[in-house]
């Protein structure tokens, strides 16, 4: 049995654009029929249909009560960058600063639409932040802070999850799961070119002026912070594997087995074994079914920059790792300021976009509790995480779109046959001759008018988009 679920409506169900004069009454008729024509065999008892005006609504409420006309500006002042001159007066911390604001992704698959849109709300981010400081500077301002907007970085930064497991090299015994990452089985290099062609594709978008990086997860774990954090979170280590792992009450800390083409890791870290010297450096054993055990200390950078954690942990210790960077970055500038130094001394503050499906209970019990707990435990405290979150793009169930769902055989086959396919793999949106572009575009719109953020948009609607535009490409032409 097929299944499909189509919106109807007068502008997106067909190529003749001239049907939007008709009233949907005049119209239900010829769009069935359409359909009919349009779409293989599939039991008519099957379908589910919905009738909709069309009428896109944004109604005001949370966050987008907050935010609903100035968002950026918000932003800027979370990482706590200056936004006037009195702001710049009181900081004196340093005398240049870069802003970075990071992306991530796990490069098992062709990124979708919803993977493309979070890396356009970065870019369009990094972008608008530069506005910002260029129209502070033709203000009535002091030629001090001018200058601090003259060296001011504004980059983003592609962190790339190349530890995330290869689901096709793995196995599960006796009731343990084993993992080999992306990055031993270099998996990860086939989908690699479509993240590099929308970084650069993004880029261009903004005007071709915001820097960009591809990093790794040895770029996280080989920071000189990481090894105190991992401490930190060893001490502490039977509430945070409760509370970040109800099921296997663990820590989910991996490192792949060392001997020459092997690199299983237990996926969950139930088997690991921890030991902290009166120091409180630790050394932390891993079991491989094959090899045994193999061992690292928190003392060996190269035995840290080894590490893997799973999506939660890995959260907690990046971002532990850059409000560390933040604070040391400060007082550096702050104690080179204080005794005269002319050479200029950078701070660095970081900012996240991901999707919103991190926010709500995630980050408040996940991240946000897990911080100041951390912090009593000898990590200190740091800068809150500035994270701004995009908006999710759903099914028609109001189901978050799911490249591991893409991946199975037989999922998301209504979208395939709505012809909605391209919306799930970058690959096929290029193959099917649809500019990625559009999408860009769309969260431009979103953020020119910010409550548009604070929400989430359909399969449908995203293919009306597109549709809308390729309407407008035909009259034009």
């Amino acid at each position: 049995m097929s299944w499909g679920y189509f919106t109807l409506h007068k502008s997106c169900l067909t190529t003749d654009c001239s049907i939007a004069s008709r009233s949907p009454t005049e119209n239900i008729g010829r769009i069935i029929s359409e359909l009919c024509n349009a779409l293989p065999p599939v039991d008519p008892q099957a379908l589910c249909f919905a009738v909709h005006d069309g009428k896109v609504h944004n109604p005001l409420g949370a966050g987008s009560y907050i935010f609903e006309k100035v968002y950026v500006p918000s932003l800027v002042r979370f990482m706590d960058l200056p936004l006037d001159e009195s702001d710049f007066t009181s900081r004196k911390r340093a005398t240049t600063s870069t802003a970075i604001i990071h992306i991530g992704a796990q490069p098992n698959n062709s990124p979708h639409a919803g993977t493309i849109i979070v890396f356009a709300l970065a870019f369009l981010i990094a972008r608008d932040i530069k506005k910002l400081y260029e129209e502070l500077r033709k203000g009535d301002i002091s030629e001090e802070f001018k200058s601090w907007i003259d060296d001011i970085g504004i980059e983003v930064r592609l962190d790339l999850v190349d530890t995330a497991p290869d689901n096709r090299s793995g196995c599960f015994l006796q009731g343990i799961a084993y993992q080999r990452s992306q990055r031993h089985t270099q998996a990860y290099h086939s989908y690699l070119p479509d993240y590099e062609e929308i970084m650069r594709s993004a880029a261009d978008f903004v005007g071709g002026d915001i820097p960009y990086k591809i990093f790794t997860q040895e770029n996280l774990t080989t920071m000189p912070s990481i090894p105190r954090i991992i401490n930190a979170i060893v001490k502490d280590r039977k509430r945070l594997g409760n509370e970040l792992a109800p099921v296997s009450h663990s820590l989910a800390m991996r490192c792949a087995c060392p001997h020459q083409g092997c690199g299983l890791a237990e996926k969950h870290g139930r088997m690991n074994k921890y030991l902290v010297d009166a120091s409180g450096v630790a050394t932390i054993s891993f079991h491989c079914p094959d090899h045994g055990d193999h061992t690292i200390t928190t003392s060996n950078p190269a035995d840290v920059g080894r590490l893997e954690f799973n999506t939660p942990l890995r959260n907690l210790v990046r971002a532990e790792a850059f409000g560390i960077h933040t604070i040391n970055s400060r007082e550096a500038a702050h104690n080179a300021l204080a005794v005269g130094e002319g050479e200029k001394i950078c701070e660095y503050v970081h900012m996240r976009v991901t999707g919103s499906d991190y926010a709500g209970m995630y980050s408040e019990q996940l991240l946000f509790r897990q911080l100041p707990l951390l912090s009593a435990s000898g990590l200190g405290a740091i800068p809150t995480p500035v994270i701004a979150y995009a908006p999710l793009v759903l099914d028609w169930a109001g189901s978050k779109l799911s490249k591991s769902l893409y991946v199975k055989e037989g999922a998301y086959k209504y979208l395939q046959e709505a012809g909605m396919g391209y919306l799930l793999s970058f690959a096929d949106m290029k193959e099917s001759g649809r500019d990625h572009r559009i999408l860009f575009g769309e969260v431009a719109r979103w953020l020119e008018d910010p409550k548009k953020l604070f929400r989430s948009y359909t399969v449908n609607y995203l293919h009306r988009v597109f549709e809308d535009q390729r309407c407008k490409d035909t009259k034009d032409n």
